[in-house]
């Protein structure tokens, strides 16, 4: 159900400050902090909210139609709330306009009558084991899957600098080895102008005449 939502998404207008940015580098990782952070927290609160639904309807200890039905409905729906926050990596749900993305709209519109044909048609109902809920179950379905939609306007609102991958701790995944690397590149050029376990110090002249001091400081490999 959440599928035509999510391939939606690859058609969506491109942002103009994605435009104006510069090119990313090279050492740039493609899945960086913050992705990593958005998806374990998204994932974590969906896992949440369809297991608690399913804990609270089943009573008896028996799986009837009805848990089936609750749970199907809120892990979906979760998912669609879910596509809608992920139309932007920047802006809020409500800084989204709703209309500017025709593919999304019609896309959440074949999963929501999907999602309506599998609960309330009759033959449908008997391969998915499912049964017709009332507006006030589908009420409290809407209202906990949009918690979705605060948690992503938590984190762009409040956790930038964790949640976007313009921020410095959000950028880089593996900042500290990429920087370790560097060091080790600049203490094996640093040794190979001169001998290990010596100071010393060499003077090169410019085209001026003037000099200009190197040194280099004792260098241990392992």
């Amino acid at each position: 159900m959440d599928g035509p939502p999510a391939q939606s998404l690859g058609v969506e207008p491109v942002d103009e400050r994605i435009l104006r940015a510069p090119p990313r580098k090279v050492t740039d990782p493609i899945v960086t902090r913050a992705l990593l952070t958005r998806a374990v927290s998204s994932a974590a609160l969906i896992m949440f909210l369809t297991l608690k639904v399913f804990a609270n309807e089943l009573d008896d200890g028996h799986v009837t139609r009805r848990e089936t039905t609750m749970t199907f409905m809120t892990f979906v729906n979760c998912d669609l709330f879910n596509a809608y926050a992920c139309r932007s990596a920047d802006k809020c749900f409500y800084e989204i306009s709703p209309f500017s993305n025709p593919s999304f709209l019609w896309a959440m519109a074949f999963s929501v009558a999907g999602q309506f044909a599998v609960i309330y048609l009759p033959p449908l109902q008997s391969v998915f084991q499912t049964e017709a809920l009332s507006l006030g179950d589908l009420s409290w379905i809407v209202c906990l899957s949009s918690s979705v939609l605060l948690l992503d306007t938590v984190r762009k609102k409040f956790l930038r600098q964790y949640c976007s991958d313009n921020s410095r701790k959000g950028r880089s995944l593996f900042g500290r080895r990429i920087k370790k690397k560097k060091n080790k590149k600049k203490m094996i050029i640093t040794a190979a102008t001169g001998r290990l376990g010596k100071n010393f110090t060499k003077r090169i002249k410019n085209d001026s005449g003037n000099g200009s001091m190197i040194r280099a400081r004792k260098v241990t490999t392992h």
